[in-house]
């Protein structure tokens, strides 16, 4: 693997988390049941805006880039390693199947991960259901944060350490799936495209 692809695939990688808006409203319409703030996705993007404007739909855009630039180095960087523990462990005979070990050492490299940088995934989360407490008042004690630090601190002062990975084991078995599946599919097109290519030549 290129020494440049970790680098070239966080650049990547954050592209997509701008902008972010179309999952603020997504995640406020989604505890908004009892009581209901917004009607529709519609109604939360316009009440959103008009009562916070603007700057509503960038809530958590600073944990997310601070984190999605390691979690993508992180994937391929560990996704590397397991694939060259797996060969080393592996005998000879083992090796034919590479969807199996695509798979594998990729969700390890999700699960590896994510474990890694989930606290700043944890804060992006925090930060972006703010600004709706009316209808997380019956969900119990209702936080608010002035920024990324100010909720990194009341994190840390009222749940302590084990309060950064609330919510840790749905994550990796998201990452798991998501991450192993990513990279069965990259290996698969790489190796149809070499395989094309080679029998165009």
């Amino acid at each position: 693997m290129p020494a440049t692809l970790p680098c070239t695939s966080c650049v990547a990688a954050c592209l997509p988390a701008w902008p972010p808006w179309p999952c603020i409203p997504w995640t406020s319409c989604a505890p908004a049941s009892q009581p209901r703030v917004y009607k529709t996705l519609r109604d939360a993007v316009a009440t959103m805006y008009r009562t916070e404007g603007p700057l509503v739909f960038y809530k958590g855009l600073t944990p997310t880039l601070i984190a999605i630039f390691p979690y993508a180095g992180f994937q391929f960087s560990f996704y590397n390693s397991l694939k060259h523990m797996y060969e080393w462990v592996t005998p000879a005979e083992g090796r034919k199947n590479e969807n199996s070990k695509n798979l594998l050492c990729g969700s390890g490299a999700g699960v590896i991960s994510k474990t890694l940088t989930y606290p700043l995934d944890l804060l992006k989360k925090r930060l972006q259901v703010g600004g709706f407490e009316q209808a997380r008042v019956t969900f119990g004690q209702v936080r608010s944060y002035q920024g990324l630090l100010d909720c990194a601190g009341q994190v840390f002062r009222e749940e302590g350490m084990q309060g950064f990975y609330k919510g840790l084991s749905p994550s990796l078995l998201k990452a798991a799936f998501s991450t192993g599946f990513m990279f069965f599919w990259y290996e698969f097109f790489c190796n149809l495209f070499h395989h094309m290519k080679k029998a165009g030549s």
